[in-house]
Formats: C-alpha cells, structure tokens, sequence
C-alpha cells in the first residue's frame, strides 16, 4: 500500500524527493573537467594540440605527442557566488581549497621506424569532472502563495483516502491542513473553506546546500605514428557524491493561529560508474592538427539515502501542544543512470613553437540517458528523460604564444542547453579563462583563472492550480589553478 501512495504523490505533481528526477541524469551526465594549468587557462581546448595530461579526458590521443614523462599537481582555490531572485534578489557565497587534478605520464621512445612508431605512452590522471557545490538563498517578504497550498492541492485532489507519508501526510498529522466534513473541503491558515485566499503577514525563506562533485580515474595508452598519427585509449574510472538539504520556511506576522513552519529534504547519494575513451589526432600538414574522439556510455550504480522532516510552530495549543513534529520520513533508494556516447571533434593551428589555436566540439544527447530501478515511481523518471532533456553541443576555444621560457593563454567556451522546454538561452553556460606559464627542459609552472558562469531554475513546490513555483539563479564559479610539473 505505501508504494501505491507514493506513486500517486508522483502523478498529482508533488515536487518532493526531487533527488530522482531527470535533473539527476544531467547532473550526472554532465562533464566540465577541472584540468591543471594550462588546460584550465585555454578552456580545455586542448583535444587537437595534445600534449596535456588533462586533455587526455577529452581526446586519449593527447598522451601519444609527449616527448618526455611528467609528474604534475595542480591545486586550486575555488570560489562560488550565487544570484539568487525570487520576486526579489539575494546572494550567498562559498569557497574551498580542492586538489581538483593530478597525473602521471611514462613516455617511451622507439627505435627510428620501428613498426612505424615513434613513442608509445602510459599515462594515468585524476581530474574533477563536475562540482555541485552552491548555496542559493531565496527571501518572499510579499508571496502569494504558500507550501501549505502543495499540501492542501493533494489533499483536495486524494480526498479522504491515503496520503503520502513524506509529504502531505505530515501536513495533516501537524495541523497545516485540515478537512471540514460539513462543506466536504480542505483548508489551512491561508485558504479558508470557501476556498479564498490571504497572504498577508507571510514571510518565505528558502534555502539550498548542495555539496559533492564526479571525479575520474584515469588510465591511458598512446601510440605515435611517425609524428603523424596520434592514437590513444582511456579505461575510464568514476565515482560521484551529492548532497542537498532543502529547508522551506514559512513564518506568519500576522498574530494568528500559526507561527512558523519549517520543511527539509536532505538525501545524499554515492555511484560510481566504468567506460572507456577512444581518440586520434591527424597532422596532413605541418601546422594543422585535427582530433576525434568518442566516449562510450557509462552506467552508474546509484545508492541513495535521505529524510523529510517537517516542524510546525503555533501561537496558541493546537491539539495539546504548541509544537507539533510528525515522524521523519525515511527512504533508502538503489538505481541506475545511464550516460549516452559522447563525441568530440577538434581542430587546431600550430606555428612553429611559438603560438597554437585549438577548437572543440562536443556533442551529447541527453535525452538518451535512461533511469532504471525496480521502483515503479522511479521508472517514470525515463520519461521525464525523453519529455524534458535534448541533446546538447559544447564549444571551447583557446590560445597560446610563446615568448622565451614564457607562455601567455586565454580561452573561451559555450556549453550548451540541454532542455528541451527552455527557449531563452541556447548557451547555459560560458566559461572565460586566461593564464601564464613558465617552463624549462626539466620544470614547469602554469596559473590559470577561469570563471564559470551558469544559469539554473529551481522548482519549490506547486500552488493551488497546480502551478510550479519557481525560482531563477545565476551561478558565478572562480576557479584559480596553479600547476607544478616536473619533466623526466
């Protein structure tokens, strides 16, 4: 019986235990790698001009044009502002000291034409692949709705029969709802039995921690061709962690039976997850470069775990007590997410040793990810897949000159939008990067910034029509790299 309630919370529209919604094979699905220096400082344009430890995530054939072994480190200082607007602005802020890449090339010459090779390499790396670390604050002095609408929209909609115990359920066993078997109707402090509405002297405030990021394990082989054909393959290793706490508080100025309320969902979830990676770059002619590469699916196995909890605070006793807490719900939840194929196409201008110019192209269809579970409301999130994501093309662009020991960067990307019902924007997110570099025969230091700027909507709960209440943040990331490498 309880799976049958909570199926039918999924198919009235209740916006809780977000965790499992379509949202989470994006997240998931998603890749904006945090490389070391120089990768970082040319917006990971690197696919095409090889040479790069982290490039290796992207395009494997960059391990196969090193003409030497390196050792690099790259820490980072991480800084995350969010603009918040919520019928009006708010901002929060956060920071970190992250070692977001590492890695190790062994790179072995061949005899002059032996089996046509010139050097075969052994590569292995860690980079970050995703960071889901923010704080969005949301402030409503002048709302004209509330939570309790949700709650009440359900009830009204179920009637009498089951209610869901991580939702509704908790209004009703906390007094926020209420039904009147003379008019046959629920009301709450806001909506009375006529069904008329006041929200004066309510005040929201609403509050999202997110934590966690994807991390790669990543082992590679590259083959050089005469200096003309690079060929590299990854075995690709990932693990995730997320976290939200989602806190939706309400309080009443206007000295009636209700004070305040406050509603969490806080759920965690750990996957992990294997592929591989498959790349070559071309070299027709002495400075052209051009790269491809192809990324096989991946499935996650996703262990999720996570509660509700709901406090209601009254001015006066309500049913013998001024503070009413209804059992917490629980739920433990195991599933899969399946990422689709990437493609990469890259292209990139090499003059002499003096500047280079690389191009990428990504592409990923979103809207092929699956979500498999034995939960049967969990299935349904299959075809919120299909309903509400599209595929998605990326493009990086990224510069280098040369002067002496000096290197001097700068990059741009375009990430595209992969929802299908989104209109505004065909980029979500833009990535500007610039750097600078030092480098000797047997060391080299690079320092890269990079600001990540992206747009997200949040979806908090849906009015007495059934209409989504929602929010719009803008997400300002500042990634600072300094890389220090050591050639052997």
């Amino acid at each position: 019986m309880k799976k049958i309630n909570l199926i039918v919370a999924g198919l009235v529209g209740a916006l809780t235990l977000q965790a499992q919604d379509f949202n989470s094979a994006l997240r998931f699905s998603e890749s904006f790698v945090e490389g070391d220096g120089r990768y970082m400082a040319m917006a990971g344009a690197l696919s095409s001009l090889g040479g790069n430890v982290s490039a290796m995530s992207v395009n494997p054939a960059s391990s196969a044009s090193f003409k030497k072994s390196v050792l690099e480190l790259s820490p980072a200082y991480i800084y995350t502002k969010s603009e918040n607007y919520y019928r009006g602005y708010g901002k929060a802020f956060s920071s970190a000291l992250k070692m977001p890449s590492m890695g190790l090339l062994y790179y072995k010459p061949m005899a002059q034409n032996e089996i046509f090779v010139s050097g075969l390499s052994f590569g292995f790396s860690y980079n970050a692949q995703n960071r889901y670390a923010e704080t969005l604050n949301f402030t409503n002095n002048k709302p004209n709705s509330s939570l309790t609408d949700d709650f009440l929209r359900i009830g009204t909609i179920k009637g009498t029969g089951s209610r869901d115990d991580s939702y509704e359920k908790m209004a009703w066993d906390s007094y926020l709802i209420n039904y009147d078997d003379g008019t046959d109707t629920y009301y709450s402090d806001f909506v009375d039995k006529n069904g008329v509405a006041d929200y004066s002297g309510l005040n929201q405030n609403i509050q999202i921690e997110r934590d966690g990021q994807k991390n790669e394990y990543l082992f590679n082989f590259g083959v050089n061709f005469t200096e003309w054909v690079y060929f590299g393959a990854d075995l690709s290793l990932t693990n995730m962690y997320f976290r939200e706490t989602r806190v939706i508080t309400e309080t009443v100025d206007n000295n009636g039976e209700l004070d305040k309320f406050s509603y969490m969902e806080d759920y965690d979830l750990t996957g992990n997850g294997v592929g591989g990676k498959f790349g070559v770059i071309v070299r027709p002619i002495e400075y052209v470069r051009i790269g491809a590469a192809v990324h096989t699916p991946v499935t996650y196995n996703i262990s999720e775990d996570g509660e509700t909890t709901l406090d209601v605070y009254y001015n006066k006793d309500v049913n013998g007590s001024t503070h009413h807490r209804p059992q917490p719900y629980s739920y433990v939840y195991d599933y899969k997410i399946g990422q689709p194929a990437k493609f990469v196409g890259s292209l990139g201008f090499v003059y002499k040793n003096v500047a280079n110019i690389g191009v990428d192209f990504e592409s990923m269809n979103y809207s092929q990810c699956t979500f498999t579970s034995d939960d049967a409301l969990l299935m349904n999130q299959s075809n919120q897949i299909t309903d509400e994501l599209k595929a998605a093309n990326n493009i990086k662009c990224g510069g280098e000159f040369r002067y002496g020991p000096f290197m001097f960067r700068a990059g741009y990307a375009m990430y595209g939008n992969p929802y299908k019902n989104a209109t505004d924007d065909k980029f979500y997110r833009n990535d500007y990067s610039a750097g600078v570099g030092l480098a000797t025969n047997t060391v080299y230091c690079d320092l890269a910034w990079l600001r990540a700027k992206s747009k997200q909507t949040n979806d908090f709960y849906r009015d007495l029509k059934g209409n989504i209440v929602n929010s719009s943040s803008t997400i300002k990331r500042d990634n600072i790299t300094f890389t220090i490498g050591f050639k052997f």
